[in-house]
């Protein structure tokens, strides 16, 4: 039996909101919502959602995963990311590219207090969410935003055709973020005025979500009223789950451990690349061939179904299987082992015989190596281990090294290893500067030596400064690098979002959106509990 939940609770799902009154800016009163004007259908259940104790819903301020997943519930932006990774104009009315400006211009859309959304709001959104934590990456590849009319105009560093999918920052009315607050209470700070889908009442942590029934979609939310209740860092989210306190939990499994849940369960895709990186200063894998042969012979099916227990999305390619923009590519994307044509490759780089030791070897060199991975992460350790076995299929011997995150991540950027397992979470546009830009976090991994003349990496890295800028086409992009493989991609991790059984319909989330089809949740009500 479905357990009571109090009508007013508490809020837990973004990482940058919160409530209060002591800022130099006060929120406007949102306008009440008449009651006869209610999207409620008939028989619909009644929905409750955690939020996380001592956060905010504040989008640019909140700091737990919990409460910064409910953000596009209250926060619409210029684009929304869909199912493919593909940028749907929102707020924006149209969008052009041409070299390095991106120019956005509006739709006639209303804050939920009436106002109009203007360039000038778009720009303050921009200003506050290059200067976050959580949305800064995205705009890490733009320099600056200025309102022209009913249009603004991005600046890009380098020119990127795919930065519209960076757009997905939430837009807020000018001045009503809170810059005077507490930092250790968070639930005090008042939300800015947006144009979601729902809009916060009340304060947290007792406060609802109302829908909003001129949302931008179009969507007739068949939730009406959608309540929180809040949750600890100490709290068993599923435990939580199981007894009814919420109806609604996404797990990120990012820890590396899947535990089973008593309820309807949801794959969540996430932009998380999971790959396995060379140290190019180890003349192994200074050759193309050697590199390319550790590719082929990895069985990214098999490592992703059984070491991340089929919480991932095997690819041979550095972008995610569902973007839009990689779909039906002109070159080998098998994620099973070709061990014949990794043979082939080893042997003409001159690894034709088998040592003493038994490791395959050239008159030179042996193919004798080191893994390197963070220790307490149950699906990488056993991928490495996957890996390690894929390997020793032709007398390849690979050694693995566990260590704790932080001398791990020493010994990554100090360029003390051979291979190393890395996981790094890509942005909408599928960005990998993080590869192949000097500056980027991921850069000592593959490139040691990014200035050389006709150094192999270098071709790469002109080759994605070509597919950016619209004189390279991803299918070529991807061929070169296949025949390169200056790292290698493995899988993309996925999430579980858990429901309750009173559900009468499946969850469909997206990456970027848990809710993403909410409009089309329908609840078991009361009257049909037993």
């Amino acid at each position: 039996m479905k357990k009571k939940k109090p009508l007013i609770l508490l809020l837990v799902l973004a990482l940058l909101f919160g409530l209060c009154s002591c800022g130099e800016t006060q929120q406007e009163e949102k306008p009440d919502i008449p009651q006869d004007n209610t999207v409620q259908q008939p028989e619909q259940g009644s929905l409750t959602l955690p939020i996380a104790h001592n956060d905010t819903l504040d989008p640019f301020k909140a700091e737990s995963e919990i409460n910064r997943s409910l953000i596009p519930l209250l926060y619409d932006s210029l684009v929304y990311i869909d199912e493919n990774f593909q940028p749907v104009e929102l707020i924006a009315q149209s969008i052009s590219i041409n070299g390095k400006t991106l120019s956005v211009s509006l739709r006639s859309v209303s804050f939920t207090d009436g106002s109009t959304v203007t360039a000038s709001d778009v720009v303050y959104s921009y200003e506050q969410a290059k200067k976050s934590e959580y949305y800064s990456a995205r705009l890490s590849n733009f320099s600056s935003a200025e309102a022209s009319g009913n249009a603004v105009n991005f600046s890009l560093k380098s020119a990127d055709i795919f930065a519209a999918a960076c757009l997905d920052f939430p837009i807020v009315k000018k001045g009503t973020v809170q810059t005077r607050y507490e930092s250790t209470k968070l639930y005090d700070i008042v939300p800015p005025t947006g144009t979601g889908r729902y809009t916060l009442y009340g304060t947290l942590p007792n406060a609802t979500l109302t829908a909003n029934p001129s949302n931008l979609r179009g969507q007739v939310m068949g939730i009406p009223v959608i309540n929180l209740f809040e949750v600890t860092n100490a709290d068993g989210m599923a435990y939580g789950l199981q007894i009814g306190n919420y109806d609604v939990w996404c797990n990120s499994l990012a820890s590396g451990a899947y535990s089973r849940v008593n309820a309807s369960q949801s794959i969540v895709p996430t932009n998380n690349l999971v790959y396995l990186a060379f140290n190019s200063d180890k003349s192994i894998f200074q050759q193309a061939e050697v590199r390319r042969a550790v590719s082929l012979l990895l069985n990214r099916e098999e490592i992703a179904a059984t070491g991340f227990q089929g919480h991932a999305s095997p690819t041979a390619l550095p972008f995610n299987p569902n973007w839009y923009a990689a779909q039906n590519i002109a070159v080998n994307t098998s994620v099973k082992s070709q061990k014949e044509q990794a043979l082939q490759l080893l042997e003409s780089a001159g690894y034709n015989k088998i040592n003493t030791y038994g490791y395959r070897c050239s008159n030179t060199k042996s193919l004798n190596c080191t893994l390197t991975v963070c220790k307490g992460n149950g699906f990488k350790s056993a991928a490495a281990e996957q890996i390690k076995k894929q390997l020793a299929a032709v007398n390849f011997n690979v050694k693995i090294i566990e260590l704790d995150y932080e001398n791990y991540v020493k010994a990554v950027e100090a360029g003390e290893f051979d291979m190393y397992l890395g996981e790094i979470k890509l942005t909408a546009n599928m960005n990998l500067n993080a590869f192949f830009n000097t500056s980027g976090k991921a850069n000592s991994v593959i490139i040691t030596d990014i200035d050389a003349e006709n150094s192999e990496i270098n071709i790469t890295c002109d080759a994605y400064k070509k597919l950016c800028s619209g004189e390279c086409s991803v299918s070529d992009f991807c061929q070169l690098f296949d025949s390169e493989a200056p790292f290698i991609p493995l899988c993309f991790r996925t999430a579980a979002m858990f429901y309750s059984r009173d559900f009468k319909s499946e969850i469909n989330p997206t990456c970027y959106d848990i809710f993403y089809d909410i409009y089309n949740w329908k609840i078991k009500p009361q009257s049909e509990e037993k």
